[in-house]
């Protein structure tokens, strides 16, 4: 039976201007061959009677969409590679800070805690962040103003910058600057030579205290 003489046949049988009635379409598929039976199918209809216009089709369809929509909104694994890569939180802005006077008290305490954790600062690295304000530090000490000279302040500017890129190279400096509140210092001192004096005098109070507690040079 050609496609058109099928037409023709199903036409008569529709009710409600597109559907097929369950006995109505019995009526026909009984003397309708498989073939018949497919093409039919694939006109609009299921073996139900049923339109796939507007029934299980498009709804399966829905519920398709609905379930990828919801993989993508979700928590699921969709989710997770939209947030892959994303940046860590920077860190807070630093505070200045004045060097407490009790700095030696403090610089034990700091360095007993430090070495207690898995992974330390070896000595060597302390020494490189104390020869950064030595230089400052010799200057300044035979001198009885109370600012500091204009390439002091240079000097402990780039110093900050220096200490801040050896904590971006090494986690381990990191923790010990941010325990140990050296960028917030530094920035506490400004002008005063008095300041930078004591700073001094706490950076090698944590070189002791690091090697007291048996720090390696590494």
């Amino acid at each position: 039976m050609d496609h058109t003489a099928l037409l023709n046949r199903v036409h008569p049988l529709l009710t409600n201007g597109n559907c097929l009635s369950a006995q109505s379409f019995e009526a026909l598929f009984g003397t309708c061959t498989r073939t018949e039976r497919v093409a039919t199918q694939m006109a609009g209809w299921n073996d139900n009677g049923r339109s796939y216009g507007g029934g299980g089709y498009n709804n399966n369809r829905s519920g398709y969409s609905n379930s990828y929509n919801g993989n993508r909104s979700g928590s699921g694994s969709y989710n997770s590679r939209s947030s892959y890569g994303q940046q860590n939180e920077l860190p807070p802005e630093i505070t200045p800070k004045k060097v407490p006077e009790d700095y030696v008290d403090e610089a034990e305490r700091i360095m007993r805690s430090l070495m207690s954790q898995p992974k330390k600062v070896t000595t060597s690295k302390i020494r490189n962040l104390l020869s950064l304000v030595t230089d400052i530090y010799n200057e300044e000490n035979i001198r009885t103003d109370e600012k500091l000279l204009p390439e002091s302040i240079v000097k402990l500017n780039l110093m900050r910058v220096r200490v801040a890129y050896e904590c971006g190279r090494d986690d381990t400096v990191k923790s010990f600057v941010a325990q140990t509140n050296l960028l917030e210092y530094l920035k506490g001192i400004s002008t005063d030579r008095a300041d930078l004096i004591r700073f001094a005098h706490y950076m090698e109070a944590l070189v002791a205290f690091h090697r007291y507690f048996g720090g390696k040079e590494g």
